[in-house]
């Protein structure tokens, strides 16, 4: 009987120890699979920034397919630099950049406009056009935009993106800028919008950085 009791509470331990080491590994595989989806993010070299340089970028969302899809252009999104220090910042109109501030014009950090989980390839570009004071005080305008509501919706209508957004601040300058809206009809979506392409080949911009290669999520 009590070779049999040893045995049972030997077994009892040996079963506790497999289990506690099993749990071990699949926390050390959860650690490691997170550290590998989630890898440190790093700016590549950039020229130097200005106040008002355009910031494009190609999602990884389906709503970002969809826009570039529609729009037969190189990027899906954009913003604005508004200021240099600590860290350039970009103000844009977004639907998820930020899950606690949704469908909302958000102020990001260059790094997290850019992150890979957002970011398949991007580009910087200066609008030559505008001048340096005019550039300033389109970025004042948009820094009095926060908060307000994301509105996708056509030209004839109330809206709000991140393209428009943009249009907007200069035309609260004595900058004359007339970006091309193009017509859409699919399911769901019809009418003019303003595309992130209509940036993307306006004259006089002078492209300052493209990504060679297209960024992982």
């Amino acid at each position: 009987m009590l070779n049999s009791s040893a045995r049972i509470a030997q077994y009892s331990v040996r079963s506790l120890l497999v289990l506690v080491a099993m749990l071990a590994l699949a926390t050390l595989l959860y650690i490691a699979q997170a550290l590998a989806v989630r890898q440190p993010w790093s700016l590549p070299v950039l020229p130097p920034l200005a106040v008002g340089d355009w910031v494009f970028r190609l999602g990884t969302s389906a709503e970002s397919q969809i826009i570039q899809s529609l729009s037969m252009g190189e990027f899906s999104h954009m913003g604005m630099v508004v200021s240099l220090q600590p860290e350039p910042l970009i103000v844009h109109a977004t639907t998820d950049d930020d899950p606690l501030r949704s469908n909302q014009v958000l102020a990001s950090t260059l790094s997290d406009f850019l992150d890979p989980a957002l970011a398949r390839s991007f580009a910087i570009a200066r609008p030559v056009f505008v001048t340096e004071q005019e550039s300033q005080r389109a970025a004042t305008w948009l820094l009095k935009q926060l908060q307000r509501p994301f509105v996708l919706a056509e030209r004839n209508t109330e809206h709000l993106y991140c393209t428009t957004l943009l249009a907007d601040a200069l035309r609260h300058t004595a900058t004359t800028f007339h970006p091309e809206w193009q017509q859409i009809n699919a399911p769901l979506l019809s009418g003019e919008y303003l595309f992130p392409s209509a940036f993307a080949n306006y004259p006089e911009i002078e492209w300052l950085y493209r990504s060679s290669d297209k960024q992982q999520p």
